[in-house]
């Protein structure tokens, strides 16, 4: 995989990226801000959308293995001192439902906490994907179900990290976090401790030795920081699905 990305800077503007072959670029610095605001800026800006998915987990690598200064300052002050946010929001459905687990939906439009979820009653037309989570009609949201992942210390096989980075993307945030002799660790809610769904929005940051996705985050604080991304897979593709 590593041969596979190269990275590189140019400009006062852009941290430039290679993955296989696809040629993209972050723009720098970040929007920092509110789950809403963030996004609210970046869909503002003709010149770039949301980072998201795959292109997440590669910032992420590179936050980790760069030693330039534009990286470190990533690294430094949005992955440690901050975190990261990624366009999706998740609703924990509660241990006894019929849909124990979480629900993880994209939100390109930073809507978080802002409008309720449109939870499905049942999941009977959705589709199994090969890493065993259900993906509505429309590509939109995705069911993780309880057995599908773990909280605290995760693989690259976890349900959440997959719903959140798609496959690629949680394998190289794992490995990743690995790497730099840091722990891969999911956050997210005990569903045996709720009675109702409890809707959160994903950040993904560095807590005590571990490298973290995390489905907690209530979304309104200024503290968080998102990227946009121009020539990236999101970008080039103009996909309307998570994975």
């Amino acid at each position: 995989m590593a041969e596979e990305t190269t990275f590189g800077e140019t400009g006062r503007e852009w941290l430039t990226y290679s993955h296989k072959g696809k040629e993209g670029k972050f723009a720098f610095p970040p929007v920092r801000g509110t789950h809403q605001k963030c996004y609210q800026a970046i869909n503002a800006d003709s010149e770039i959308i949301p980072a998201e998915g795959l292109e997440i987990a590669l910032l992420t690598q590179e936050a980790y293995t760069q030693n330039t200064p534009r990286w470190e300052k990533v690294r430094e002050d949005c992955f440690v001192k901050r975190y990261i946010r990624a366009p999706m929001r998740l609703s924990w459905m509660p241990h006894n439902s019929e849909l124990a687990g979480a629900i993880v939906e994209r939100d390109l439009e930073g809507r978080g906490l802002l409008s309720k979820m449109n939870l499905p009653v049942d999941i009977s037309n959705w589709k199994k994907n090969e890493s065993g989570l259900y993906v509505s009609p429309n590509e939109n949201q995705i069911y993780v179900e309880k057995a599908r992942y773990s909280l605290g210390e995760i693989n690259e096989n976890d349900g959440l990290a997959i719903a959140y980075l798609g496959r690629e993307g949680a394998e190289i945030f794992v490995r990743t976090a690995r790497d730099n002799k840091k722990v891969p660790y999911s956050w997210g809610l005990n569903i045996k401790d709720i009675k109702q769904p409890e809707q959160r929005v994903v950040v993904l940051g560095e807590n005590g030795g571990r490298l973290c996705v995390d489905g907690l985050n209530w979304g309104g604080y200024d503290y968080g920081c998102a990227f946009g991304v121009v020539g990236g897979e999101a970008s080039a593709q103009k996909i309307n699905k998570i994975i």
